[in-house]
């Protein structure tokens, strides 16, 4: 278990970093295509392994899209690479904050679909 958290972890740290390099102007722009195609393939309804296979389907998914994240991590410029990692390091120490804004975003919007759904049903 504790093996599965720190993947995790170093794989939050690696998206930071690359959502960092995004905007900085010496990132190549194969990178950026790349990193693009992996967030597509993740969102995207076309897999490689169905997700009517049990496992094996959500298994692909999460397999492929933090291998690539990692993998174009290892191929920024080292310039880039340090300044990414940098600014990562600045926004990490205030994520529990936007867990918190963002759960808290969601529940009021589910809150809120759920009232309308009672609404809607009571008439």
């Amino acid at each position: 278990m504790r093996r599965i958290i720190g993947f995790l972890k170093l794989f939050r740290y690696d998206l930071l970093v690359m959502l960092a390099a995004m905007g900085h102007r010496d990132t190549p722009r194969r990178i950026k295509l790349l990193l693009l195609a992996a967030v597509l393939y993740l969102v995207s309804p076309v897999d490689l392994i169905p997700d009517a296979i049990p496992l094996a389907g959500v298994m692909d998914d999460v397999l492929i899209v933090p291998a690539a994240v990692c993998g174009l991590t290892r191929l920024l410029p080292d310039h880039v690479r340090r300044d990414a990692e940098w600014k990562a390091e600045r926004v990490s120490r205030y994520m529990p904050v936007f867990v918190i804004a963002a759960s808290l975003v969601v529940l009021a919007w589910a809150a809120l679909f759920l009232y309308g759904i009672y609404k809607l049903i009571a008439g």
